[in-house]
């Protein structure tokens, strides 16, 4: 048997002028392809042959420009066209949150799942695994047989769920069944830092789907949050439930209209996670506690959901101190591609003067510092990317306890290989500003108390803020929602 693979990643902000270029992306073929895509394994030991189709990670940025769209999508059509006569499935990671230029679907992953269907038909088995803050639709979801995404936000969770998804393929196929998923639409939008895993309604929730997958009759049970950077049709909390036979698709469509109602009642639940707080509150909080080690989430221009990690609002607010209680701080980091590209020649442990800044809008105004760079290194991602995406460059402020990471990329420091890659011993700093929203795993083992900072940016958490014009209404929280058998009415 054969099996091809794909891979295609891109959280698109629409909030954020220009486009994403096929440059952004890490593009991987070949044996590569299967490596990155951690399931090789599961289908050789099983003797289904691989055939690789494109990997395509531009992580976090931009809407993505028709031309780098158009690359991918007819690579992975090619793939499947050359080998449709030789294919017994198909293996995808979709992530759901792309928006193309011009692109009537609006997202990329929809438009590619749809083209592929053209080719092979309603029947071939097609196994999709998806990161949680995707937008889903009917017709996408029909366009599967199997549909999987993480549980875990953070993702902690992403390979072994791309492999369950693999082992779940493997069976389908050994076993020759044609499975129809079910799908529902939640009538609400979340943001991210609204629902992580280790707070509730969330644990609750992962617990639900983990009992509905006891049932022999479900295959898979997923929970979608929908990413909201982005107006589109599709916009918005989603659920999909795979029975694990087609004599038991009433029964899936009576377990999901239950996981339905089951989630929306808990939607006032959604909140911050962990310590939320104003700028004026952050600043005041992260210098005057005694721990040892704090870590600052810069959440209104968070690289992992899109935004440029150009802010120098923080940073400006932290200058303006004249006392910072003994404390070190370390901004990690800032995106500033033309003065970091003018400094590359610099020599270290020199002062000079620069313009820190891209006056992109307000939030991103020149500083005028005096710095001189202590220490190089090389810039790799996260989830484990350890691929070199350029060099950095650790900025020493005179006169003030604060280093600054300088990057030409908008890349998020949120593990610790990449402090590591960058050259910085994070044990030096008492308090370091991140461009997330919530927190990871390896910051928060690191630090002893941590705050997500409510700044403005592309990535706003306040969602009640943002404007949306195109999505299915009512819809919470911007509508009031009367439920069923409830006279509560809930906001």
């Amino acid at each position: 048997m054969k099996v091809l693979m794909g891979h295609f990643t891109l959280e698109s902000n629409e909030h954020v002028e220009g486009l994403t270029e096929l440059d952004s992306f890490n593009l991987k073929f070949g044996e590569n392809l299967v490596q990155a895509m951690h399931v090789g394994d599961i289908f050789r030991n099983n003797n289904i042959d691989i055939i690789p189709a494109i990997f395509a990670n531009g992580h976090s940025a931009r809407v993505l420009s028709k031309e780098a769209y158009t690359y991918v999508h007819d690579k992975m059509l090619r793939a499947v066209k050359e080998n449709l006569k030789d294919l017994d499935g198909i293996y995808l990671f979709l992530h759901g949150a792309s928006k193309v230029e011009d692109l009537p679907e609006g997202s990329g992953e929809r438009q590619l799942l749809k083209s592929i269907r053209k080719l092979t038909g309603p029947y071939l088995p097609i196994c999709v695994v998806m990161d949680p803050h995707g937008n889903l639709t009917e017709e996408y979801v029909s366009n599967m047989t199997i549909g999987r995404c993480y549980r875990e936000s953070p993702h902690t969770d992403m390979t072994e769920t791309k492999r369950k998804a693999a082992k779940l393929m493997v069976d389908l196929l050994n076993n020759k069944k044609s499975l129809v998923p079910q799908y529902r639409k939640l009538p609400f939008v979340l943001g991210g830092e609204r629902s992580v895993s280790s707070d509730e309604p969330m644990v609750t929730i992962n617990k639900k789907l983990d009992e509905i997958e006891k049932d022999d009759r479900i295959l898979s049970a997923s929970f979608h949050v929908g990413y909201l950077r982005h107006d589109n049709f599709s916009t918005g909390s989603g659920l999909i439930v795979v029975p694990s036979d087609n004599a038991y698709q009433e029964y899936a469509k009576k377990i999901i209209d239950e996981l339905h109602d089951f989630c929306v009642q808990k939607y006032s639940e959604f909140d911050y996670h962990g310590n939320a707080l104003d700028v004026a509150e952050t600043i005041k909080n992260s210098i005057e506690r005694n721990d040892t080690h704090i870590v600052v989430t810069d959440s209104g221009d968070n690289v992992t959901s899109g935004g440029m990690g150009n802010n120098t609002y923080l940073l400006k607010k932290y200058l303006s101190l004249d006392n910072y209680n003994g404390k070190r701080l370390l901004f990690a980091g800032i995106t500033h591609n033309e003065l970091f590209n003018s400094l590359l020649e610099k020599k270290e442990n020199e002062y000079f003067e620069v313009e820190l800044g891209t006056n992109t809008d307000e939030l991103s105004k020149k500083i005028k510092l005096t710095v001189k760079i202590t220490t190089k290194g090389n810039l790799q991602q996260i989830f484990g990317d350890t691929d070199s995406y350029g060099e950095t460059l650790k900025l020493s402020v005179k006169d003030k306890p604060i280093d600054i990471i300088l990057i030409d990329k908008s890349v998020s420091f949120a593990e610790m290989h990449q402090f590591k890659a960058a050259n910085i011993n994070l044990e030096e700093y008492n308090i370091v500003v991140v461009k997330q929203g919530y927190i990871f795993p390896e910051l928060n083992d690191y630090c002893d108390y941590s705050i997500m900072a409510l700044t403005n940016g592309p990535t706003n958490q306040k969602t009640e803020s943002i404007v949306f014009k195109q999505i299915m209404r009512p819809m919470m929280p911007f509508d009031q929602l009367k439920l069923e058998n409830d006279n509560n009415v809930k906001e």
